[in-house]
């Protein structure tokens, strides 16, 4: 392990080198937190980028002619997830390349990869640093019938059962877009990559190490409780439309004089609270309604009810008077609301990303604090192999190796 000698300083992961060859949003979230933290993460792309680089959202063309032909540096998803890394433009499918990549791997800690295959395909990374944690997040894990089928986020999110039960009952249940999936698939290989790494500290080293990360299997998180009950009974809670989320009621949107209050209602005395704030009167004492079951077998009268008198208040109020009461209530923010919602302000939840083309734009730091050695607020993004040769520079590929790889076309030089 090598400091990285960057403007970091001395935080909890320095020291800490990260390869990161998977390129992909898991191992790139993954990498993410372990470089908020101060440890040197270096994306190993190919040279024509790694295949976040081509995902949206993208920053605003700067110029009609950009607008139809983008640039490997033109994601702002990518920017965000590369937050203070260094970028390093490498074929390691190429065997100079891939020379090259194991010179990078003698000093690394960490190898994140998205490939399924044997571990032998790490045995000459083995062979020069044999405690490095070599971190694979996949779709579906590296073993099982599914390992080899194509994921994406939606296909988590279906197979885990989380859509079952969202959108009207005629169907189709709604699928939510983004990259949720992978983000959580990150954020648990980061948790078990993490705790090698500490082992490995600790002299508990297991040689050869490699983490196996299923991003489907990380998922089962939103939908575990469902799971477990229904194994245990037997039964299947059947889907009873939009805002309907057996055993609870009221829990869903709904749409106020203003916005919309996302509900929870879950204890009687959240329930009478409830009542209370929007003056349901005798209808929060009845017996029949003193349990989550009770409500949702008589939605159909009490939905109407609280619709209208939702609907006549403002988000704003009901939610800071619902939280006075202690009912879990939420605002329903917008997009371009987020940043001005008055936790996040407080806590200074989002920081600066500078983009070396395209300027600054805001993003969420690191969902956790370390108050001794706190994540910067504000961090960097890498062009494509922008520090190709600094890196390969710093592991001993002299100017004419390098100039050798280039005319290859093994690196590209940002």
């Amino acid at each position: 392990m090598t400091n990285s000698g960057s403007a970091l300083g001395a935080q909890a992961l320095a020291g800490l080198k990260v390869l990161d060859i998977g390129g992909t949003v898991g191992t790139a979230y993954c990498g993410k937190l372990f470089a908020a933290h101060g440890a040197d993460v270096i994306d190993v792309e190919p040279p024509g980028g790694a295949a976040t680089r081509a995902l949206a959202p993208y920053f605003p063309p700067r110029s009609h002619r950009q607008s139809h032909a983008r640039t490997p540096n033109d994601s702002v998803l990518h920017a965000y997830l590369s937050a203070n890394k260094r970028s390093v433009a490498l074929d390691i499918a190429h065997p100079a390349g891939r020379a090259a990549f194991v010179e990078l791997v003698r000093d690394a800690a960490v190898v994140l990869d998205a490939s399924v295959g044997p571990r032998s395909a790490f045995d000459d990374v083995f062979a020069v640093a044999p405690s490095v944690v070599v971190s694979r997040i996949t779709w579906f894990g590296q073993t099982g019938p599914y390992r080899d089928y194509a994921g994406t986020d939606s296909v988590c999110h279906a197979l885990i059962g989380m859509v079952r039960g969202i959108g009207p009952v005629e169907g189709p249940p709604a699928l939510p877009s983004g990259y949720q999936a992978q983000i959580v698939g990150g954020l648990t290989a980061y948790i078990g990559t993490l705790g090698h790494v500490i082992g490995i500290e600790l002299g508990n080293r297991v040689e050869p190490c490699v983490l196996d990360t299923s991003i489907f299997e990380a998922n089962t998180c939103f939908t575990d409780v469902g799971a477990v009950a229904a194994f245990n009974t037997g039964t299947v809670a059947p889907r009873m439309g939009v805002n309907r989320f057996p055993p609870t009621f009221p829990l869903g949107i709904y749409p106020c004089r203003d916005g919309w209050i996302g509900v929870t209602a879950l204890t009687p005395s959240q329930w009478a609270a409830f009542g209370a704030l929007l003056d349901l009167g005798d209808l929060t004492a009845r017996p029949e309604y003193q349990t989550t079951l009770g409500r949702l077998a008589d939605a159909a009268t009490l939905e109407p009810i609280i619709m209208q008198r939702v609907a006549e208040r403002s988000a704003e109020e009901i939610f800071h008077r619902g939280q006075a009461l202690r009912i879990p209530l939420a605002l329903v923010p917008t997009m371009e609301q987020l940043f001005t919602v008055d936790q996040y302000v407080a806590r200074a939840a989002f920081g600066e990303i500078v983009h070396p083309v395209h300027g600054a734009f805001k993003a969420p730091v690191t969902p956790f604090r370390l108050y001794r050695t706190p994540a910067p607020r504000d961090a960097v993004a890498p062009t494509l192999g922008q520090h190709t040769r600094a890196c390969l520079a710093a592991v001993g590929v002299d100017a004419r190796r390098f100039d050798d790889l280039r005319r290859a076309n093994v690196v590209v030089e940002g």
